[in-house]
């Protein structure tokens, strides 16, 4: 059985979706820079599995809401992912540091995502 282990909330307005989630959750969030013009918003939500933020903008509309699959070998599990029906949308990105994502919809149309993390240990 495989876990969630990340889950991006769409945001228009990152200071305010930060405001509102530290306030109802109680989760703090923390900012990683990932270019010069892109910083991902992070939550320390209290439990193994990752939330953040993802700006609304091209492929993303308010009310998406994204969930990400533990991977052991992201390649399979992509491969796999036409022959079950999916489409498969970003083959890999790799995250340099953290690990490599591949994002597919599924026969409904839903998107999700594989995350294999570079530390085989961590989902």
């Amino acid at each position: 059985m495989r876990p969630i282990v990340h889950v991006e909330i769409a945001s228009a307005d990152n200071d305010a979706q930060k405001a509102f989630y530290n306030a109802l959750l109680g989760w703090q969030a923390q900012e990683v820079p990932m270019s010069e013009d892109f910083t991902y918003v992070m939550f320390n939500t209290g439990a193994d599995m990752g939330v953040a933020l993802s700006v609304v903008g091209e492929g993303v509309k308010p009310g998406d809401v994204i969930l990400y699959f533990h991977s052991d070998d992201l390649d399979a599990d992509m491969a796999r992912v036409p022959e079950l029906g999916g489409t498969v949308i970003l083959q890999r990105e790799e995250v340099p540091g953290f690990g490599a994502l591949g994002m597919f919809l599924d026969p409904t149309g839903n998107r999700v995502a594989f995350w294999q993390s570079v530390d085989p240990g961590q989902e």
